[in-house]
């Protein structure tokens, strides 16, 4: 077979791999600042839509931080199975070629 019929950007796998990383580590590291924001949300109804603002947005982030670590995680296993792939199938062609020399 002269041409391929799958092309894995492997560069391209490993950008998605580092952004995705680079994404997780800044959500996770956000610090909650809670304490530090609280006296500026005034009394009442203001402090408790911040209160619960503050609440769905940690909830939210850390559902965000696994998902991008799930992904992350599969972007990286995708890109190892095509380079071993990759690499069997080319071991598997040079030995069809050392065969027909004979």
């Amino acid at each position: 077979m002269s041409g391929s019929d799958l092309t894995v950007d492997y560069e391209f796998l490993n950008d998605c791999e580092r952004q995705l990383s680079n994404l997780r580590t800044t959500f996770k590291n956000i610090e909650n600042r809670r304490d530090d924001m609280e006296k500026h949300w005034g009394a009442g109804n203001i402090a408790d839509a911040m209160s619960d603002f503050v609440d769905n947005w940690d909830d939210y982030r850390t559902r965000l931080v696994e998902g991008l670590e799930s992904t992350g995680k599969l972007v990286a296993e995708t890109r190892k199975s095509f380079e071993s792939l990759d690499h069997k199938l080319a071991e598997q062609g040079k030995g069809k070629h050392r065969g027909k020399g004979r």
